[in-house]
C-alpha cells in the first residue's frame, strides 16, 4: 500500500519533494501508526467488501473499518457476523491463490461491540485473523479495557500481528466531574498495553449526542465548545512526549450528493477545515464514511517543503552545540529544545505521506479526485 496512487511519474515528480513509503500490516509500528490516515468504515453487512477490494475498486483507499456497531441495527448482527466471516475467508483465500498479495491489502480493521463479542468473532475467523490488522474497540472504558486488549495480545502471543485502537467516546469521559478519573484509568491500561495499542480514535458524534448537539457542515468539532473542552484534556493526557501515543480525529459525517468542484463543495470544504484543525492540535488522520474523503484527508497530512527543512533543521542541530537558528526559509527561529519532538513527529509524517514540492500544496492531489 502507498497513501497515494498517481498513475504519471512526472506527475509524480512535480508534486512530491519527497515521496511516501510503501507499507504493509507488518511495517514497523512506529511507522504504521501514522499510515491509518483515512479510515473508511464499511457496515458488516455489506456484501461487496472482498470483491472491491480484490479488484481495487478504490485504488487510494488504504485503510478500512469494518463495522459491527454504530453501522448495525441489532437485528442486522447476526447477518454481519456471518458476512464478515465469509468476507475473510474470501480475501484469505484470494491471498493464497496470488489475487491478492499483502502489498495490495489494505489495513484492515474489525470494530467489534464488546469484549465477548471481540472473543466470538476470534473463534469464528480462525486463521483468517492473519488478513487482519486489528480491532477497533468502541466505548473504551476502565470497565471493559482490559478485556479488551487482553483478547488482542493473546492473538498476537499465537503468532498473529494485531492491533488494537480504542475509542474514547464514552459518557463519563465527557462528563467533567467524572473525566480526569476515567482518563487517568484508561491511560494505565493503555500504557500496560502500549506495543498493541496502534492509534487512539475519539468518538465527537458520540460526545455530541449527550447533549443533543450536532455539528453543521459550514462547522467543525471544535465550534462545539463542550466536545472542544473534552478532545483538550484528550490531548493533554495522550499526546504528551513521554508515551507519544497515536490520536485520530474524529468522524466527518457530511458528503456531497453530487460531483462538484472543491469551491463549491461545501461537505468537502467542511471536512478540510476541520482536518487542519485535527493537524494543528496533534491528530493525526481521520474517521471517514465516503470514498470522496480519502484523498482530502491523506493529502492535508503530506509535509509541506517549509516544514520539512525546518525538521530537518532542528533534528541535525538537537545536540546541544546551538539554541536557536533562523529558518531555511527565512520566517522564522527554529528553537532546537522545544520543537525537537514538534520535529520527529513532522520527519515520520514526511516518511509516511511524503513531501509536497515547493509551492506545491493539498491541492494538487486534491484537483479531480474529489469524485469518488
Amino acid at each position: 500500500m502507498r497513501l497515494f496512487q498517481l498513475d504519471d511519474q512526472i506527475e509524480v515528480d512535480r508534486v512530491f519533494f519527497k515521496q511516501p513509503i510503501d507499507f504493509t500490516k507488518y511495517t514497523p509500528k512506529e511507522q504504521l501508526r501514522y499510515c491509518v490516515g483515512a479510515a473508511l468504515y464499511m457496515p458488516a453487512i455489506k456484501q461487496s467488501i472482498a470483491a472491491d477490494i480484490i479488484n481495487r475498486k478504490f485504488s487510494s483507499l488504504t485503510s478500512i473499518v469494518i463495522d459491527l456497531e454504530d453501522a448495525l441495527g441489532d437485528l442486522q448482527v447476526a447477518a454481519g457476523k456471518e458476512n464478515l466471516v465469509k468476507t475473510f475467508r474470501q480475501l484469505d483465500d484470494a491471498m493464497k491463490n496470488g489475487q491478492l498479495t499483502i502489498e495490495q491489502l489494505p489495513l484492515l480493521f474489525m470494530r467489534v461491540r464488546s469484549p465477548q463479542q471481540l472473543k466470538e468473532m476470534i473463534e469464528l475467523l480462525g486463521d483468517s485473523q492473519h488478513v487482519l490488522t486489528g480491532y477497533v474497540l468502541p466505548k473504551f472504558t476502565a470497565s471493559n479495557g482490559r478485556a479488551f486488549l487482553e483478547l488482542v495480545a493473546q492473538q498476537n502471543e499465537l503468532g498473529y500481528c494485531l492491533y488494537a485502537m480504542p475509542i474514547l467516546e464514552s459518557a463519563d469521559i465527557m462528563y467533567k466531574e467524572t473525566r480526569l478519573e476515567a482518563l487517568l484509568q484508561i491511560k494505565t491500561i493503555l500504557t500496560e498495553y502500549y506495543d498493541y495499542i496502534l492509534n487512539i480514535r475519539v468518538g465527537a458524534t458520540d460526545f455530541s449526542g449527550l447533549y443533543g448537539i450536532r455539528r453543521k457542515v459550514n462547522t467543525t468539532i471544535y465550534d462545539i465548545a463542550p466536545v472542544r473542552d473534552c478532545l483538550t484534556d484528550i490531548i493533554n493526557l495522550f499526546n504528551r512526549a513521554d508515551m507519544d501515543f497515536v490520536l485520530s480525529g474524529p468522524v466527518w459525517e457530511y458528503f456531497s450528493s453530487e460531483d462538484s468542484e472543491i469551491a463549491t463543495n461545501v461537505p468537502l470544504q467542511g471536512l478540510i477545515r476541520e482536518v487542519q484543525l485535527d493537524q494543528l492540535n496533534g491528530l493525526i488522520g481521520k474517521t471517514i464514511i465516503h470514498p470522496t474523503h480519502i484523498t482530502a484527508v491523506n493529502a492535508l497530512y503530506v509535509v509541506t517543503h517549509e516544514e520539512y527543512l525546518d525538521a530537518v533543521e532542528v533534528l541535525h542541530h538537537s545536540n546541544g552545540q546551538i539554541g536557536v537558528k533562523k529558518s531555511a526559509y527565512n520566517n522564522k527561529m527554529n528553537e532546537m529544545n522545544p520543537h525537537v519532538l514538534w520535529a520527529q513527529r513532522i520527519s515520520m509524517r514526511a516518511q509516511v505521506y511524503g513531501v509536497y514540492n515547493p509551492q506545491v500544496n493539498y491541492l494538487s492531489l486534491l484537483m479531480g479526485q474529489v469524485k469518488a
